[in-house]
């Protein structure tokens, strides 16, 4: 039924994405809280291991350009 790719994905981006938003209330800054917000719930939008991969990677990473 799922592939275990994708369910190791799902636990990996929903757990960064529970950090980035705890980072971001404790340091109050939204671009972390909203890169986390989305790393927990895009996995619900998009069908396909790869993309599953390649957006969590990008939201993963672009927590160091959203830096102030």
């Amino acid at each position: 039924m799922f592939d275990p790719a994708t369910i190791v994905a799902w636990v990996i981006f929903g757990s960064l994405g529970m950090i980035y938003v705890a980072y971001g209330k404790w340091k109050d800054l939204w671009q972390p809280k909203a890169l986390g917000f989305g790393l927990m719930f895009y996995p619900y939008f998009t069908s396909g291991t790869a993309w599953l991969w390649g957006i969590g990677t990008v939201l993963t990473l672009a927590i160091f350009l959203a830096r102030d």
